[in-house]
């Protein structure tokens, strides 16, 4: 006895897209979709800023906070006369409060980072004895952003 099947139709049947498919058919979809969209974006064609100036304040903190003058040098603006300097004691100023056992401030507790608005940003540093503000003045050179100044303030600031 000879079966009646096609094995062309077998195989076709096979191929189709399943229930259990589908969901990764579409995750390949999306994935290529976002390959080629990256590529667009970095051809010269369609330019974008390299960071935003809530990325560089928020960069300049999470480097001053850290220690990292080096990542503070890069986010200092160039055209700053004493670029390095500027950085440099920022951040061990900052250092001096974090690790000091003399430090006025007590341990660090949060750091709070505000959106940037007209070129300024704001963080708020909250100590177990203190609460200090520093004002981040901000200034685009090209398609990115660097901090030109930054300092205590007491706008705003209530404890």
């Amino acid at each position: 006895m000879r079966h009646r099947y096609q094995p062309a139709r077998v195989a076709i049947i096979a191929q189709r897209p399943t229930w259990m498919t589908a969901p990764l058919l579409a995750l390949l979809v999306l994935a290529l979709a976002v390959v080629v969209a990256s590529c667009g974006v970095a051809s010269g064609d369609n330019p974008v800023p390299t960071q935003s100036a809530d990325v560089a304040h928020q960069a300049w903190v999470t480097a001053v906070r850290a220690g990292d003058a080096d990542a503070a040098v890069a986010l200092a603006d160039p055209e700053l006369p004493q670029r390095e300097q500027f950085a440099r004691e920022a951040v061990s100023r900052m250092q001096d409060y974090l690790t000091s056992p003399a430090s006025p401030t007590g341990a660090l507790q949060d750091v709070t980072v505000e959106p940037v608005s007209d070129g300024v940003g704001r963080s708020i540093w909250q100590f177990d004895q203190k609460r200090w503000c520093y004002r981040a003045e901000l200034v685009s050179r090209g398609e990115r952003w660097y901090v030109s100044r930054w300092g205590q303030t007491s706008v705003d600031c209530q404890e």
